[in-house]
């Protein structure tokens, strides 16, 4: 008789969603939505869009000699672009301007700063042009008096910087969201035996050490605890990444968040729920997402440098135009400091890295390789290493039947390969796969998954059984048809009295990558089975493909050594190491990052729960698209399609995506060296006239066409 049922409120919390927990204390609140941003760039977007048509339309008109309508150019056309303008440099842009304001009030003028300042110049020099252009020299002026304007550089700018913010708070949200689906894996309350023999369900945070608890059948486990009462199969593969549910019974110790099987139990809390092994690889998940330093961008450090460079060189400009420049003096000082600010503004430098990283983003999501940001493809890029998991990874995830051995009696023996379903002709070894089959049927164990898949691919029907009943760790028994059948472990068959010799003295098929099962038909010896993890089809040609590029590579597992050590030789990777828990992988993995000397990075692949922490602990981490949404959440790249062959795709990728960057800055830079001068009145002797903000909007135009067009080139 169960112990009578008392409830113990939890905690009120607030409701986060239909079908959604909420998010616990201990992680922290949770990201703040980019609805908000999604809106500003939407409205931004829209506004650019129309600002950019007004400014084409009215530029082409004036180089070309188009009839353009009055509302598109001269003055009107420069009051639209002020109206459109406005709204996205003074309320889009208002982050880009309190950061770029920030640095320069700090010491520290980076990027934002920049980038900042060119937007201010760009729209405040076009609104004093619109506003009063009677202040502009004449040799400035169309022909309706109006003076060109460069609001479309300004908004612009603005759109651009925003786009990169919202990828930035996406992928914020996207490490809150793996903490709670690592949360999820435990269950919200406990039920808890008291010492008066009732039980109640209490919060998991009340649970403590030496508590005894029951956890039903298909229940979680609350805690890492011991087996008091009771025995199950417990399927641990979200935390320890095996396929095969382990059998456990009284005295055996279970991991908190592990999916209890058919049989209830009591258990004794080992440990408090904080402290769990999912709990802790919680911790870790956040621990490396917080710790990992943000790489320091190129365009970052040249902007330390370069944004007092631009600023001495336009004081530098005004005052000399200002106090030796002919007249008017004043103005042609203000203009040629103004058309230095503006050539100057970092537009093809800020369009350098985030286009290129668009357009390969882009392609990469059409061959199934989702990419985080643009940080994960410039460490992917110098990847030096590359780790791999193994179960769902480098195998397939799950068992199968990789050979039969059937004895026919008389010491004669049928041996079969049970990876092509077509073998399966023999008369006496599908009499022998169908009656186990059929047995296993009636079974919850994920080894029986493996033979009745086999029956299916071979066209074996299953037949009716009876008195099923299956002995937890050991094996079946039961009654298919007229027989009476044993399946299990060697130790299980010679308890049931079932003689061994015969197959002491044949070739049976346990190795150290297959596992091996019996059969035995009323008493006597039939058979064996063995069952393994395979590799994908595919594992075999990608490690010879990374292994060509020069990479060092490593697989990890949390099987036995010699399992890990023979899925390793198979598939051609030198160097496995087995018998490692969640948090070893990740230890292994920072040692890893830390003894790298050549500046290389160390990539992780994996798929499942218990390679999340490896995941945030590596450099760059690659989740396989089928695995646990944890996985996929902590990884910086996801293979969607393609499977393990789009390792290799992701590292092609990232390494012409850095390509065009490298070659987007120079040009950016080249530019810069060339036309800064140019824009202060260098060659005046020469020419007899300083160069015109128009001018200087135009020349900045073509610097970031030339960005584009080389970044396209990737698509």
């Amino acid at each position: 008789m169960l112990p009578q049922l008392t409830i113990v409120e939890a905690p009120a919390q607030q409701p986060t969603g239909p079908g959604r927990s909420p998010l616990k204390p201990c992680c922290g609140r949770e990201e703040p939505s980019t609805k908000p941003e999604q809106w500003r760039l939407f409205a931004c977007g829209i506004l650019a869009a129309l600002l950019m048509a007004v400014a084409m339309a009215g530029m082409v008109g004036h180089m070309f000699g188009l009839h353009v309508p009055e509302w598109l150019s001269g003055t009107l056309g420069n009051w639209l672009q002020l109206i459109l303008a406005t709204p996205i440099v003074l309320w889009g842009g208002w982050p880009i301007l309190a950061g770029g304001w920030e640095g320069f009030r700090r010491g520290r003028p980076g990027m934002f700063s920049l980038i900042a300042l060119g937007v201010l110049v760009a729209w405040t020099a076009s609104t004093i042009a619109t506003l009063v252009p009677g202040i502009f020299p004449t040799a400035f002026r169309r022909n309706d008096g109006s003076v060109e304007v460069f609001f479309e550089s300004a908004g612009m700018i603005v759109v651009l910087v925003l786009i990169g913010q919202l990828l930035e708070s996406q992928a914020r949200r996207s490490t809150t969201a793996s903490i709670r689906a690592l949360m999820d894996l435990s269950p919200p309350t406990a039920d808890r035996i008291t010492n008066d023999g009732h039980m109640e369900t209490v919060p998991l945070e009340q649970v403590r050490p030496g508590d005894r608890l029951r956890v039903r059948p298909g229940g979680r486990i609350p805690t890492d605890a011991t087996i008091l009462e009771g025995s199950t199969a417990c399927d641990e593969s979200l935390l320890t990444g095996e396929p095969l549910p382990v059998d456990r019974a009284a005295g055996d110790r279970v991991l908190g968040g592990a999916i209890n099987g058919v049989g209830g139990i009591v258990v004794r809390a080992d440990v408090a729920a904080a402290e769990s092994l999912v709990a802790r690889i919680t911790r870790l998940v956040r621990e490396a997402h917080e710790h990992r330093a943000p790489i320091e961008q190129l365009a970052d450090r040249v902007a330390a440098v370069f944004v007092p460079a631009v600023l001495a060189v336009a004081a530098t400009t005004f005052l000399g135009w200002s106090l030796l420049g002919p007249q008017p003096r004043l103005a042609l000082g203000l203009l040629s400091a103004v058309s230095v600010l503006v050539i100057a503004c970092p537009c093809a430098l800020g369009l350098a890295t985030p286009l290129a990283m668009t357009v390969a983003i882009g392609r990469g999501a059409r061959q199934g390789i989702l990419v985080r940001s643009a940080e994960a493809m410039e460490k992917l890029a110098s990847s030096g290493t590359i780790v791999f998991d193994k179960t769902g990874t480098l195998t397939q995830g799950r068992p199968r039947i990789v050979a039969a051995l059937v004895l026919q009696g008389g010491g004669s023996r049928l041996a079969v390969d049970g990876i092509n379903g077509s073998v399966w002709q023999e008369a006496s070894a599908r009499r022998l796969l169908g009656i186990t089959a059929s047995l296993e049927a009636a079974s919850e164990h994920a080894l029986a998954h493996a033979f009745t898949q086999a029956a299916s691919e071979a066209g074996i029907a299953l037949s009716p059984t009876e008195q099923v009943e299956a002995v937890v760790g050991r094996g079946i028994r039961g009654r298919v048809g007229e027989h009476a059948v044993l399946v299990g472990s060697d130790a299980f068959l010679a308890a049931e009295g079932v003689d061994l010799a015969e197959y002491a003295n044949t070739d049976h098929l346990a190795t150290p990558e297959a596992t091996s099962i019996l059969v035995a038909l009323d008493g006597r010896l039939s058979g064996s089975f063995a069952i393994a993890d395979q590799p994908r089809p595919e594992t075999a040609d990608v490690i010879t493909t990374l292994r060509r590029e020069g990479l060092r590579l490593v697989m990890l597992s949390g099987d036995r050594d010699a399992t890990a050590q023979a899925v390793a030789e198979r598939v051609g990777i030198t160097e496995a190491h087995g018998g490692l828990a969640p948090a070893d992988k990740a230890r292994w993995v920072e040692t890893c990052r830390r003894g790298d000397m050549t500046g290389s990075t160390v990539a992780f692949v994996g798929d499942g729960i218990n390679d999340a922490p490896a995941l945030a602990a590596a450099d760059v981490g690659i989740a396989m698209g089928s695995g646990a949404d944890v996985a996929l959440e902590t990884a910086d790249i996801t293979l969607l399609s393609g499977g393990l062959a789009a390792v290799p795709r992701a590292i092609e990728l990232a390494q012409a995506t850095m390509s065009t960057v490298r070659q987007n800055l120079l040009l950016a830079f080249l530019y810069n060296v060339l036309a800064i001068p140019v824009a202060a009145g260098a060659f005046y002797p020469l020419l007899g006239h300083v160069t015109s903000p128009m001018l200087a909007a135009a020349a900045m135009t073509c610097s970031s066409l030339s960005v584009i067009a080389n970044s396209l080139r990737l698509r």
